[in-house]
């Protein structure tokens, strides 16, 4: 059957008129996604929208994405807007571009496209990030047809961006758990009042760091007893400050550990 673009390309006018004013509106919103499924509206601090989020995975990968430094700013629910592209990626592939039953294209989507800044080559490059949750590639539990489906789509998805000088990379639900998301987002507050502690910033983290290396396990309350007068900054500060340390992850923390003041702190490596 012949795929017809009307539908789809009418869809992607529509999404480019509030983009060409400078307003992102993702392609498929929390109201119009899959019934049945977790969704979420998600509050971005980097560019002050609220995000939508079709999963439970894709949050997490969204708070993740977020916290990382050299992300400038992210838009979910991305679409393959080169539609024509597309469907010709597909039939190289020699697979079936997705349709309805009157054989109109389905505008495929990419769950996060990001602006990065890439410190090496020193400048600012785009990102496409495929989340799929690992039960949707395992064999075992899917039906092999559902399953080569999917990575179909995933490898359609690659092979388009490719031609568009875009990276490409597949995210699962094993890069970002639950815990790290978790620890994340408890403290990510500090990042909407940043200004207030940031001129701070590098000789806390380089106080907190020795301090750790010089005691056996200490807890966090611990480190920050013993920062504060190096610092003299009042506690709220410095609680703040060790937020901002996690939240942006100049902190090591191993962030697969529930970070709990009263604890020691677990870290993910020591460079």
């Amino acid at each position: 059957m012949k795929v017809k673009i009307n539908k789809a390309s009418k869809i992607i006018k529509d999404w480019l008129k509030p983009l060409s004013k400078g307003t992102y509106e993702p392609i498929i919103k929390v109201w119009s996604g899959p019934k049945g499924t977790r969704r979420h509206f998600f509050n971005g601090m980097k560019d002050r929208r609220k995000h939508h989020f079709l999963s439970d995975g894709e949050r997490r990968f969204g708070i993740y994405h977020e916290s990382l430094p050299r992300v400038l700013d992210y838009y979910e629910q991305f679409p393959l807007w080169d539609i024509e592209l597309a469907i010709k990626t597909a039939h190289e592939m020699g697979i079936r571009y997705p349709m309805d039953s009157d054989g109109e294209a389905y505008v495929m989507t990419t769950d996060l496209f990001a602006r990065e800044y890439n410190q090496q080559l020193n400048k600012i490059e785009k990102v496409a990030y495929s989340y799929k949750p690992l039960a949707s590639l395992d064999f075992e539990s899917k039906h092999p047809v559902s399953v080569n489906r999917t990575l179909a789509k995933i490898e359609l998805e690659r092979r388009y961006y490719e031609k568009k000088n875009i990276r490409f990379k597949l995210v699962t639900d094993a890069h970002i758990s639950k815990m790290c998301a978790k620890n994340l987002l408890k403290h990510r507050a500090c990042a909407n009042f940043k200004h207030e502690f940031i001129e701070h910033e590098e000789r806390f983290i380089n106080e907190f760091m020795n301090i750790w290396f010089a005691y056996e396990n200490p807890t966090v309350n611990e480190i920050l007893r013993r920062v504060k007068p190096k610092l003299v900054l009042p506690k709220e500060d410095l609680i703040s400050l060790f937020d901002w340390g996690i939240w942006t992850h100049q902190i090591p923390a191993d962030l697969e550990t529930e970070i709990n003041p009263f604890r020691p702190l677990v870290m993910k490596e020591v460079v």
